[in-house]
């Protein structure tokens, strides 16, 4: 009687259903991976430009203080009280000029109101 489950020798290599199972998985597995990474840096970027908000919103605060309840005129103001203003004046996710409230000392973005 013949063997039906012969085993497999050293020289014999993958069937193509066998490969074509290991690549199917594998694309899957980097799919997962890139839509993963894709929500997480764009929370990274909303997260980053909250922080910018509050920054700004505290040098205003305290230029507000220190100039006898003046107001900033511009972002450019800003710079004696906050770190790299020419970078956190933007939206981290596309650019987008953060806006100076004067009356309340916040700063806000289009994008992502808080």
């Amino acid at each position: 009687m013949g063997n039906r489950h012969r085993a497999r020798h050293p020289d014999e290599g993958f069937t193509l259903v066998e490969l074509s199972f290991v690549l199917l998985l594998i694309a899957i597995l980097a799919l997962l991976a890139i839509a993963s990474f894709r929500g997480t840096s764009s929370r990274a970027a909303e997260a980053t430009c909250l922080s910018n908000q509050r920054t700004l919103s505290t040098a205003m605060t305290v230029f507000r203080g220190d100039h006898d309840g003046d107001d900033a005129a511009s972002f450019d103001d800003l710079k004696p009280y906050a770190r790299d203003v020419d970078k956190t004046r933007y939206c981290p996710l596309d650019g987008t000029d953060l806006v100076m409230d004067t009356a309340t000392d916040q700063v806000s973005c289009p994008n992502h109101p808080s």
